[in-house]
């Protein structure tokens, strides 16, 4: 059965829903535990090995702002206008800086090495930052949560080296989307040079994303806590992405 389309606009594909629908849930989360949040990053808890290795207020850094209209426009037309903006909401400005924003940065110097779109590479390099933000966030309020699997308390700890793995995950999908996303809708230029390199960027991407899923189930079982699970789970294309949502578990049940 084909789909028909709303005054000329084809209706979104079960995937595009499902990520709209994962996007949409680390938002309320977000939201959900704000306050938590903010009480840990005010006065850290004992016993909890992060809080050992870096600051809460580190993990939660303010990346840096991204400026530039046209590569904002690229980020937004990705769906990642919340990505970008909680961040520069809520993030603290005061304190080191965040012990998992050097993995973002690599993943974009990584991803973008030869593109010469100023433009994209504000845009990638934007959206990276800002998921060293994420998983920094979900991180320290990490000993509140819930198991991802058993819906139980967690009780186990997680270091700062497990963490810079998820992000380099995460921001390797949101760089793919921003790639994507700049493929679709860049004007060539006349030699055809930006184009290709950006196509190259975004091949590079997708490789990283397979390579990655080799290593993704023992990720999130190092990550054992249901809203890091979900952040890194539906961050990169891989078989087990939207596992939830095609098999009717709501993945906010416990919101």
């Amino acid at each position: 059965m084909t789909h028909r389309s709303i005054g000329g606009i084809a209706p979104p594909s079960l995937h595009d829903a499902w990520e709209a629908l994962a996007d949409g849930l680390h938002v309320q989360r977000l939201m959900l535990h704000l306050a938590q949040w903010r009480e840990v990053a005010d006065g850290a808890p004992s016993g909890v090995q992060l809080f050992a290795e870096t600051s809460a207020s580190a993990l939660a850094a303010r990346p840096e702002a991204l400026s530039d209209a046209p590569a904002r426009g690229v980020a937004v037309g990705a769906g990642l206008t919340a990505w970008l903006d909680l961040p520069a909401r809520y993030g603290t400005t005061s304190g080191p800086n965040s012990p998992l924003a050097a993995t973002g940065d690599s993943v974009a110097d990584d991803l973008l090495d030869g593109v010469r779109d100023d433009v994209c590479r504000a845009a990638v390099a934007a959206v990276c930052g800002a998921s060293a933000w994420w998983v920094g966030v979900f991180a320290t309020i990490r000993h509140l949560g819930v198991h991802h699997l058993t819906l139980e308390p967690v009780t186990d700890d997680v270091g700062l080296d497990v963490l810079r793995t998820a992000t380099r995950t995460v921001a390797l999908g949101a760089a793919t989307r921003v790639l994507q996303q700049r493929l679709r809708t860049a004007p060539s230029d006349s030699s055809g040079l930006s184009e290709e390199s950006v196509r190259l960027a975004y091949c590079r991407a997708v490789t990283g994303g397979v390579v990655a899923e080799g290593g993704m189930p023992q990720l999130l079982e190092a990550l054992g806590e249901l809203r890091l699970v979900d952040l890194v789970a539906t961050s990169i294309p891989w078989r087990g992405r939207f596992t939830k949502y095609a098999g009717g578990t709501g993945a906010g049940q416990v919101e």
